[in-house]
């Protein structure tokens, strides 16, 4: 399966969330703007944003914790003879700082577990080099963090919504960073490194 539409098709069928058309776009696009070398990447999924963005330039170092995920994500990336272009590392993306803590990234992009997102960003920012760039994705969450009444939302969901606002409060108000929040996708950050 080299082709990026047939991968978009194996993630539809097969449930994996990947990021949406207007949010990859958006993310190719910072990429070219930013002149982007070296990205980190949490959450390999199927390594449909990773070979996405091997393909317009950076290497990437990417990192999945499902087996079954890097399995197929190892599996996509040979397909597209991108091997020499991303590394995928098979572990927990809280555990793996040691592995490549001696590198440094232009873009750290956050597209794992949500309720983890503050976890990975004060982790691995650190890595970032300065004017680096962080993107997240999903911080609208299928609309559900505009959402006023969470009632009838069961009581795991609202607390994964309340992380993800906090999360996006942490982020506004971080002095280190410049931020913005775009309404794309499923909802995506920009946040610069001072």
């Amino acid at each position: 399966m080299n082709n990026i539409e047939a991968l978009k098709e194996y993630a539809i069928e097969n449930q994996v969330p990947i990021i949406k058309d207007a949010g990859l776009s958006f993310l190719l696009e910072q990429i070219k703007t930013y002149n982007i070398k070296e990205v980190l990447e949490i959450g390999t999924a199927i390594a449909y944003s990773a070979i996405n963005m091997a393909l317009v330039g950076p290497n990437i170092t990417t990192i999945e914790r499902d087996q079954k995920m890097y399995n197929e994500a190892i599996k996509n990336i040979s397909d597209f003879n991108l091997e020499n272009k991303i590394k995928v590392i098979y572990q927990d993306a809280l555990e793996t700082f040691p592995l490549i803590k001696d590198k440094t990234f232009d873009l750290l992009f956050i597209d794992a577990a949500k309720a983890q997102y503050q976890k990975f960003f004060n982790l691995y920012t650190p890595l970032l080099k300065k004017g680096g760039i962080v993107i997240c994705d999903n911080l609208l969450f299928h609309d559900l963090v505009n959402k006023e009444d969470l009632s009838d939302l069961s009581r795991s969901l609202r607390s994964l919504i309340k992380k993800i606002r906090l999360f996006k409060e942490d982020l506004a108000n971080n002095i280190n960073f410049d931020t913005t929040f775009y309404d794309i996708g499923d909802g995506l950050s920009l946040s610069i490194k001072k």
